[in-house]
C-alpha cells in the first residue's frame, strides 16, 4: 500500500516524465530563435535553428533523400527537460534555455552546449558554443597546417589558393567542417556544420573550457554523430554526404609526381629509369607543363608531340599516366580556344554581381571559373575529358 501511496504522490509533483507521441522532428521556440531536431539515422542527430523562423531545408553536401529520411524520436518531458531518444542517442533539450545535451544510449554526453550563451546570432551570422571536456581532442577540417589535433588552436574555413603556404597558414586549399572528436577512453563523436558561408571552428583557442564555431551568414544546420570509434563516425558521415567512387587498383600502387616533367622525352626517360632501376611504380603524373600555354585541355605538341604514343608507351610498361587539370579556364576570347568558347556560349561561368563574368589571374593569366554548383556545368566540364579519355 506505502508504494501506491509514493506512487501518487511523485505524480502530484510532476517527478515522473510525460510521454507523448514518437515525432519525426520536434520543433520548440523561446526567445524568438526556433529550433528543431531531427534523426537521419538512429545514431546520427541534425539540429536547425534560426531567429523566427527556421532556414532553408537545403544542403550541397547531403541529399534530400538522406534529409528526408528520418528514424522516429520518442519524446518525454519532466518539467522543462524534454528527452528525445532513438535506439542510439538521447537529446536533451532544455526548453528555457534551449541548452542541448547529445548523449549516447547509455547515457554519456557526446556533446553538449557549454555554460552561459551556447547559441548567438551576430551581424548576420552565429555563433555555438559546446563544452569541451579535458581529455578531449579533435581531428578534420580538410587542409589544416599544424598538428593534427586541432585542440587549442583556431581556423578559419575559406578555400584559398595559398601556393607556397607556411606551418602557421590559414585558411589554405579545401575545408571541410566535419570533426572527429575522441576522448583519452577512445569514445568518438562526429559534429559537420552544414554551412558554405565564411566560417570557424576554435577549439578552446579563445576560451578554455568551450569549443565554438560559427559562421558569417547562412543557416545553422548541423550533424551530431555518435559511434564506438572513429572508423563509426567515418561511416556516418559517409552515410550523410556519400561515398567516394571505388577506386581502380592501379591507383592505389605507387605514383611518381613531380612538378615538372617539361617534355615528352623527359617523361619517358623517368619511366624507363623506374623500371631500368627495378623500383616500383604504377602511375606517372603530367603538371600542367604538357598544355599549351598553361591552358586546361590543350597539349603542348612542341614539348610533347605524341601524347597519345606517350600513353601507349608507357602502357606498354605497366604504367598509366596521370595529367593534372586545373578548375579554371583560359579568358581567351576569339582565340579558338573551344573550352572558353563553348562554356561563355553557355553562360558556364561564375559572374560579378554586376553580370559580367569573374576574371582572376590563374596560371594561363586571366581565367574564368565554371559553376560547378549547376548539374550541366559539370556534365559539360567531363565532356572536356572525351579527347583524353580516347588517347
Amino acid at each position: 500500500m506505502n508504494r501506491f501511496v509514493a506512487l501518487g504522490a511523485l505524480l502530484s509533483l510532476g517527478a515522473l516524465p510525460a510521454y507523448a507521441a514518437p515525432v519525426d522532428r520536434y520543433v520548440t521556440e523561446q526567445g524568438g530563435t526556433r529550433i528543431e531536431i531531427s534523426a537521419p539515422r538512429a545514431d546520427i542527430v541534425r539540429v536547425r535553428a534560426g531567429q523566427s523562423a527556421l532556414p532553408e531545408d537545403a544542403s550541397w553536401a547531403v541529399s534530400q533523400e538522406i534529409r528526408s529520411h528520418l528514424v522516429p524520436l520518442e519524446v518525454s518531458e519532466l518539467g522543462d527537460i524534454v528527452e528525445l531518444r532513438t535506439a542510439a542517442v538521447r537529446v536533451k533539450l532544455d526548453r528555457r534555455t534551449l541548452a542541448l545535451t547529445v548523449e549516447d544510449a547509455a547515457g554519456r554526453a557526446i556533446l553538449a552546449d557549454a555554460p552561459g550563451t551556447a547559441m548567438a546570432f551576430e551581424n548576420g551570422g552565429f555563433r555555438l558554443r559546446k563544452a569541451m571536456p579535458r581529455d578531449e581532442h579533435y581531428f578534420g577540417l580538410g587542409d589544416k597546417t599544424g598538428s593534427l589535433d586541432r585542440r587549442g588552436g583556431a581556423f578559419t574555413m575559406w578555400n584559398t589558393d595559398a601556393f607556397g603556404y607556411t606551418p602557421s597558414t590559414d585558411p589554405v586549399y579545401k575545408s571541410v567542417p566535419f570533426v572527429i572528436g575522441v576522448d583519452e577512453s577512445g569514445h568518438s563523436f562526429g559534429l559537420f556544420v552544414d554551412n558554405v558561408w565564411r566560417s570557424y571552428f576554435d577549439f578552446g583557442k579563445s576560451e578554455r573550457a568551450a569549443f565554438s564555431f560559427g559562421a558569417e551568414g547562412g543557416p545553422i544546420d548541423y550533424y551530431v554523430m555518435a559511434g564506438a570509434d572513429p572508423k563509426d563516425i567515418v561511416q556516418d558521415y559517409a552515410y550523410l554526404t556519400g561515398t567516394a567512387p571505388l577506386t581502380p587498383i592501379w591507383a592505389l600502387g605507387f605514383q611518381q609526381s613531380h612538378w615538372s616533367y617539361m617534355t615528352q622525352e623527359e617523361a619517358s626517360g623517368i619511366a624507363d629509369r623506374l623500371r631500368a632501376d627495378r623500383i616500383p611504380a604504377d602511375v606517372l603524373w603530367l603538371d600542367i607543363d604538357y598544355q599549351d600555354r598553361n591552358r586546361p585541355f590543350t597539349v603542348n605538341t612542341k614539348a610533347f608531340p605524341d601524347l597519345a604514343g606517350l600513353v601507349k608507351r608507357l602502357a606498354e610498361q605497366d604504367l598509366h599516366l596521370v595529367v593534372i587539370t586545373d578548375l579554371h579556364i583560359a579568358a581567351a576570347p576569339n582565340q579558338s580556344y573551344s573550352p572558353y568558347e563553348s562554356g561563355m556560349a553557355a553562360d558556364f561561368f561564375l559572374k560579378r554581381p554586376d553580370g559580367k563574368p569573374y576574371v582572376g589571374p590563374v596560371w594561363p593569366g586571366d581565367a574564368v571559373f565554371p559553376d560547378f554548383s549547376r548539374a550541366k556545368v559539370r556534365d559539360w566540364w567531363g565532356a572536356q575529358y572525351a579527347d583524353f579519355v580516347k588517347m
